[in-house]
């Protein structure tokens, strides 16, 4: 042997770059050395004349490795030795570093072959006997004795068991014969093997430069004071869950994407609507290895629902949990819990948020956003990008609050929506004709929204004093309540969302609490004015349990005075039975407004607000106010009706009109009409 072909054979990979790609080439070659060693009972001659494709890795390895019939026992060492050079991270030496045996790589990489050479599927079938994939028997023949000739088959059994509970063999029969169970690399873990991310319509993978660094994450300075010592804490103690709480969009998973960037990993994010599919979460926990990535479970779970997280195979590092403020989670390892909040953002974040996601908007025009509109960090970011959309469409440079409630309105989710109506909000509180006691409560409630995040800050009832507005509007049908809803989201410049009882109230035993938390939480975020019409329906009196009815009719209650004593947003209950409300719910109303039937001044400017353009005699319309004593509902339904006759006869609304409007709404109540239609 000549020096320089010496030189080849003790360094033979010494110019093989450090990439995903090569060392899974490298590998690749290892496992098919020893394959053509081993598939025609040990006769290398007969495999290479059996498959006659074997040639070309033949002649592939001899180049490689400078020997002209090179063995897999060579080529490993050559390949460990190239290995122990390598200063980055990559898949297969991180499944070495999580306790895989070379064995188990091995047969791992033999399993996939196919994937990279179709011309495998053939040897596969000729060898089973008709099974286009390598069995547990197969891989068994194949590999069952050591280079020592030493007989390891319960070794080897035992790691094909060890690949099939780390999610990294799928069994396509498990109900047949393990010896006949035929064994598959799914494609996503075999792209991750390659260096390539994996695609998985439940699965979402960040890579380490799309991260946020840790100090570019905004969040409250509580929070920072906490975040800043977590990769240190991480780090040394590998045996953590962190469970990340708080509303949705508010930069829980850009805090854990910030925190794997500063343990020098990808995130991998795990949606657990299919938590249950235990196929898909052992390979969750494989790809988590294989991608050196932090995985992240995602959960949504109702108030008094619990998740016990099994334990991920192959994971040793810490895994992460993002989860609303609801609900519990339990571990069924040695794992420490360790849980971090995060809050809504103050004013004074959300004008941070503000000024990053709209950098070329006015500052003033941001700063009062950041004071007018309460939305999570996240929402605050794609309410900017909607809101510039919109100004460009109208030629304008800067966003004003119209801008951002239109925009915002594209935010409401599904989860709202299917809940909840949006009602229509315009004018204002003088719009409506209520006698001034009413009205100057309404203005105060007005004042009470506005500034409801500054009157928690100032709070010292020495508790957590939450930012939600509870409003309890009383009064008997067509008073004006609902009315006043609508004028009073369209002052505060916020969208009104009534809630759909018959969507929400479910028979089955806690659907009706999970949608109610659906609807307030939703709300929460999206700076929505939630509206729970004819709340009396759900905010009856409990009674003695005197049937399992009882008791679930009770727990529905509990759990609505819990959640409206915590709901952060703002909330208006309207009902026109009063009495029949449960104490518990009134005390928990910090505004109470009574709507009264109008007197007949209210009644007059009902009208006059209502009619418009009109040709009617004033002195007869202040007659109709006296004398026809109806609610603001009925009046409106008496303009309606004499509207569309004027629009049938084309002409200005008139008396006549107005009287024969008059009589129809006396007929539905069955009373007689005391005013007569004026003549002329």
């Amino acid at each position: 042997m000549n020096a320089q072909f010496t030189l080849i054979a003790e360094y033979p990979f010494s110019n093989v770059p450090h990439t995903a790609m090569e060392h899974f080439r490298l590998a690749l070659f290892g496992v098919v050395a020893h394959l053509i060693e081993t598939c025609v009972d040990g006769d290398r001659a007969a495999a290479l004349e059996t498959y006659p494709f074997l040639a070309d890795y033949v002649d592939e390895l001899a180049t490689r490795l400078g020997y002209s019939e090179p063995s897999s026992a060579q080529w490993r060492t050559a390949l460990m030795t190239w290995e122990n050079t390598v200063t980055t991270k990559l898949p297969l030496l991180a499944l070495l570093q999580a306790g895989l045996s070379r064995l188990e790589l091995d047969l791992l990489l033999v399993a996939g072959l196919q994937e990279e050479d179709p011309r495998f599927s053939d040897l596969f079938e000729q060898a089973t006997g008709g099974e286009r994939r390598p069995t547990a028997g197969l891989l068994l023949a194949w590999w069952r004795c050591d280079e020592d000739e030493q007989d390891r088959a319960d070794v080897v059994r035992r790691s094909i068991r060890n690949l099939v509970h780390a999610g990294l063999l799928q069994v396509l029969n498990p109900d047949a014969p393990r010896s006949e169970w035929t064994l598959i690399v799914v494609p996503p873990l075999w792209d991750a093997l390659r260096g390539e991310p994996p695609a998985l319509f439940w699965l979402r993978h960040k890579t380490k430069a799309d991260l946020l660094p840790l100090p570019d994450y905004k969040a409250a300075p509580s929070v920072l004071a906490v975040c800043k010592q977590l990769p240190q804490l991480l780090a040394s103690q590998a045996e953590q869950m962190l469970i990340v709480r708080g509303p949705r969009q508010n930069g829980r998973k850009t805090l854990l994407g910030a925190l794997a960037r500063s343990l020098d990993k990808d995130l991998l994010i795990f949606n657990a609507s299919v938590l249950d599919d235990d196929k898909h979460w052992r390979l969750f926990g494989a790809l988590a290895v294989v991608l050196d990535a932090l995985p992240v479970i995602e959960l949504a779970l109702s108030p008094g629902e619990n998740r016990t997280m099994p334990p991920l195979p192959l994971v040793t590092n810490p895994i992460a949990v993002v989860m609303g403020m609801h609900g519990g989670i339990y571990s069924d390892d040695a794992r420490t819990l360790l849980t971090v909040t995060l809050p809504m953002p103050n004013a004074e974040l959300r004008r941070l948020h503000w000024q990053d996601a709209a950098p070329t908007q006015n500052p003033a025009i941001l700063n009062n956003l950041a004071q007018l509109v309460i939305l999570t960090s996240g929402n605050i970011h794609r309410a900017a990008r909607a809101a510039m959309a919109y100004a460009q469409l109208d030629n304008r440079n800067d966003i004003n609050n119209r801008d951002v409630i239109i925009a915002c309105r594209s935010l409401h989710s599904a989860r709202l929506e299917t809940l909840a109506a949006r009602l229509e909000s315009r004018g204002n509180l003088d719009d409506l004709a209520v006698d001034d006691i009413t009205r100057s409560e309404l203005e105060t409630l007005v004042l009470r929204c506005r500034y409801r995040e500054q009157l928690a800050a100032i709070s010292r009832d020495g508790g957590e004093q939450t930012i939600g507005v509870r409003a309890l509007f009383t009064g008997s049908s067509g008073t004006g309540k609902t009315l006043a809803a609508r004028l009073l989201a369209a002052t505060l410049g916020k969208d009104l969302f009534r809630i759909d009882l018959s969507a929400t109230v479910n028979k089955y035993l806690g659907e009706t609490e999970k949608n109610l938390e659906q609807a307030f939480s939703a709300a929460e975020e999206l700076d929505v004015i939630l509206l729970l019409d004819e709340g009396d329906s759900l905010m009856a009196s409990r009674t003695d349990v005197g049937s399992s009815n009882d008791r679930y009719a009770n727990l529905e209650t509990n759990f609505l005075l819990q959640r409206i004593e915590s709901f952060n947003g703002i909330l208006l209950v309207t009902t026109n039975a009063a009495d029949r409300i449960d104490k518990a719910f009134a005390r928990r109303m910090e505004v109470v407004i009574q709507f009264r039937a109008p007197d007949d001044l209210r009644r007059y400017q009902i009208l006059r607000l209502q009619l418009g353009e009109h040709d009617v005699d004033d002195r007869w319309l202040q007659e109709l106010a006296c004398r026809c004593v109806f609610t603001g509902g009925q009046l409106r339904n008496i303009v309606t009706h004499a509207q569309l006759l004027a629009l049938q006869a084309q002409q200005v609304i008139n008396a006549e009109h107005l009287h024969s409007a008059l009589l129809r709404e006396y007929r539905k109540t069955g009373a007689h009409c005391p005013l007569q239609q004026p003549k002329g």
